[in-house]
């Protein structure tokens, strides 16, 4: 049950800082930031939020400016019903630069013909 109500909060958490990103904060460098992921504690005081951005703005010029629009992304949460505004803590998502290189591994691998058969292995599924 706790862990239901953690991802009801974090989704609720990810859409309101997602609109207020897009509505309200004013800084050009996180024009094009988009909110992939968050995870709240289970003491619902701390929240996790991975990001990723289209632009070729350096990742560390958008954490700096998230870092310092985080006084106010917590202002907006605190309109949320919850008992404590919690603290945000931001990381960069590398999900999509990793599922990349590894395609560009296997590709090089297949290419090579390293990658043996490519018939799938029946014992996967049992």
């Amino acid at each position: 049950m706790a862990k239901h109500r953690q991802q009801k909060v974090a989704q609720e958490i990810l859409r309101t800082l997602a609109s207020a990103l897009l509505s309200e904060v004013k800084d050009p460098r996180l024009a094009n930031v988009t909110l992939t992921d968050a995870r709240v504690t289970a003491d619902l005081q701390l929240v996790y939020i991975r990001w990723l951005c289209s632009t070729n703005v350096p990742k560390e010029d958008i954490a700096s400016a998230l870092t310092k629009a985080t006084p106010f992304l917590r202002s907006v949460l605190s309109r949320l019903d919850l008992r404590r505004t919690p603290s945000l803590v931001f990381h960069y998502d590398d999900a999509f630069e990793t599922g990349t290189h590894m395609s560009e591994l296997l590709a090089k691998l297949r290419q090579n013909g390293e990658m043996g058969d490519s018939e799938p292995d029946p014992d996967i599924n049992d």
